[in-house]
């Protein structure tokens, strides 16, 4: 009996040793940092508005990224999709991501995927083979005899 939904995708490795992954929010091609380190997942405040996402400016500010501060703002990302997997409500932040455009390789960073997303799906980065693995965790159902079994 499977009770996770598995989904695996390539990612690119830049000169600069960061690892990218291309995905889609609200339907527009992303490109976006793993960075396993990151306490939220991060979109660049530049590209919100071409994505159709509306941003709350926090009270709280980010700290960590290389600057002692960085106005933060709150978003919510209704369709997140990887490698034709949609992932809805994926909790992200917004900040001014000015410092981490070399790491692109030439090609725009639109944000950072971090941790949170990693633990909630159990991913698995492969640096052998350069691939993120990704399991959903599918709901549980209880049939009519008491007896569990995964959804399809």
């Amino acid at each position: 009996m499977e009770l996770a939904k598995t989904t695996s995708l390539k990612f690119e490795v830049t000169e600069t040793g960061h690892q990218i992954i291309q995905a889609k929010i609200n339907g527009h091609t992303v490109r976006l940092i793993l960075d396993t380190a990151a306490g939220a997942s991060v979109l660049d405040r530049a590209c919100i508005k071409k994505l159709g996402i509306q941003e709350e400016l926090s009270e709280e500010n980010a700290t960590g990224l290389g600057t002692a501060e960085h106005e933060m703002g709150l978003i919510d990302v209704v369709k997140f999709e990887l490698a034709g997997q949609v992932y809805e409500s994926t909790q992200f932040v917004s900040l001014n991501l000015d410092h981490v455009q070399a790491a692109g390789g030439g090609n725009s960073i639109h944000g950072l995927l971090g941790s949170p997303f990693f633990r909630k799906y159990q991913a698995i980065l492969d640096f052998g083979t350069n691939t993120l693995t990704i399991r959903e965790p599918l709901p549980i159902l209880i049939d009519n005899s008491g007896l569990l079994k995964g959804a399809p």
